[in-house]
């Protein structure tokens, strides 16, 4: 049994059907990240399991208790916000301990408690400062501190890292990697950032409308994409897709190829699937984006992108073709299912 079951929970906001008889199964010590567009209702489905948003039809199992309608204390969650939502007022520790104060935990086990989160968080230094105080990142330790302190049996994260900048949110991101590595704290992660998702989770779920698309590994749901939706969300550009009209050795039913960016090879045009004109060329040290915009393509498709990794000697402007090897393409029907999965 799993440790953290949705089992077809829905939700409506009036006519609205948010979410949409949603089934998934967490297991003890996971760490699982929503991920999804804008409006997909993964911070919704978020906030069903944390209690601060009732659940419309469905359950939800804790341990193997139904808390579908026990009230959000009485859940044993603890639940980190984007906003930081911390006491102004209040120190560092007085923010740490709050939740343990009002629940009449003794004082030498919350001064215990405080301790040993804030040594995980690299916080001691910054105990009896306030809020306003601290940087944005040292804000968000504290958020996930006053977490860490009350020992739930699940974290749950609401996008927690959109408020800071590039570089904090890649060491943030490596911190709760590592605290979850040290707690084996069963988590679930919301993000729209595709990079947190892919190098903290153990599993993604990949949600569009209110539904799941998709449940994998990173890996899994990279490189057996079930549907164009999850190909192009994963990924970063997104997967190239084609017009299978003139292309040989397609499967039957095949209405776009799809095919990664490292995967594009850039050709000369004699030897070419598709001929085009360079775009734009962004050379980024580590590697190289070659825009090609493939002829006869509309002005408002996007351009097919090869990824290099050694520097180009192209310029933009130039002619080119584009070849790919067909082992590693994906091949989506008219109902944007993976042929390669779904076949």
């Amino acid at each position: 049994m799993a440790f953290l079951s949705l089992n077809n929970v829905d939700k409506f906001y009036g006519d609205l059907h948010a979410i949409k008889s949603v089934n998934l199964a967490i297991e003890q010590g996971e760490f699982v990240v929503f991920v999804g567009p804008s409006g997909c209702g993964k911070s919704t489905l978020l906030r069903m399991i944390a209690g601060l948003e009732t659940i419309d039809g469905g359950t939800l199992m804790l341990g193997g208790n139904d808390i579908t309608h026990v009230i959000p204390s009485k859940r044993d969650l603890a639940m980190v916000f984007q906003s930081y939502a911390l006491y102004p007022h209040m120190s560092v520790e007085d923010n740490m301990s709050f939740a343990l104060r009002l629940a009449g935990e003794d004082k030498a086990v919350i001064a215990k408690k405080v301790a040993e989160a804030a040594e995980k968080l690299d916080l001691e230094p910054y105990l009896k400062r306030t809020p306003r105080a601290l940087s944005g990142g040292q804000r968000q330790r504290v958020a996930i501190g006053r977490a860490i302190v009350r020992q739930p049996k699940v974290f749950l994260f609401d996008e927690p890292l959109s408020n800071l900048d590039a570089a904090l949110r890649g060491q943030t991101r490596v911190e709760i990697a590592r605290l979850h590595r040290e707690l084996g704290a069963t988590t679930v992660y919301v993000t729209h950032d595709q990079v947190e998702a892919m190098t903290l989770a153990d599993r993604v779920v990949v949600l569009r409308a209110g539904h799941i698309e998709q449940v994998g590994t990173p890996l899994e749901l990279y490189d057996a994409p079930v549907n164009k939706f999850v190909a192009q969300f994963i990924g970063m550009p997104q997967m190239n897709l084609i017009k299978t009209d003139g292309i040989n050795g397609v499967p039957a039913g095949a209405v776009e190829a799809g095919v990664r960016t490292e995967h594009m090879q850039i050709t000369d045009e004699g030897n070419a699937r598709i001929k085009g004109t360079v775009e734009l060329i962004e050379s980024l040290g580590n590697e190289t984006l070659i825009h090609v915009r493939p002829d006869g393509a509309d002005s408002h498709e996007m351009p097919l992108i090869a990824r290099q990794y050694s520097r180009s000697e192209l310029n933009m402007g130039a002619r080119v073709g584009l070849g790919w090897d067909d082992s590693q393409a994906h091949y989506f029907n008219t109902q944007g299912e993976n042929l390669r999965i779904t076949a």
